[in-house]
């Protein structure tokens, strides 16, 4: 392969990274975020004084934990993604130096 072939490639790998790293790091944002709703629900619920209010919070709570377990999956694929993306560029960049 030519030199401005595997450069190009080294670039393209080396923005990709970058914007899985950016998206990775909103997720755990957005995470951090579901897991405080989460635990202010659980205050609440000991506070609620109507059982259709302890419901709703319940509720909301499970949806908060199916939406955490979501992200996970998510964070998951993406950082198997960027393990491979990173490997890859790697390499090339092993080839980048011995041409």
């Amino acid at each position: 392969m030519g030199i401005s072939f595997t450069r190009s490639l080294i670039d393209r790998l080396t923005r990709e990274i970058a914007e899985l790293e950016t998206t990775i790091r909103g997720h755990q944002q957005k995470r951090k975020k579901t897991l405080g709703k989460i635990n202010q629900l659980q205050r609440d619920q000991k506070l609620s004084q109507s059982a259709s209010d302890l419901s709703s919070k319940i509720t909301r709570e499970n949806k908060q934990r199916k939406e955490i377990e979501q992200l996970d999956m998510e964070l998951a694929q993406m950082a198997k993604a960027l393990k491979e993306k990173q490997a890859l560029l790697a390499a090339q960049r092993g080839k980048n130096s011995e041409e």
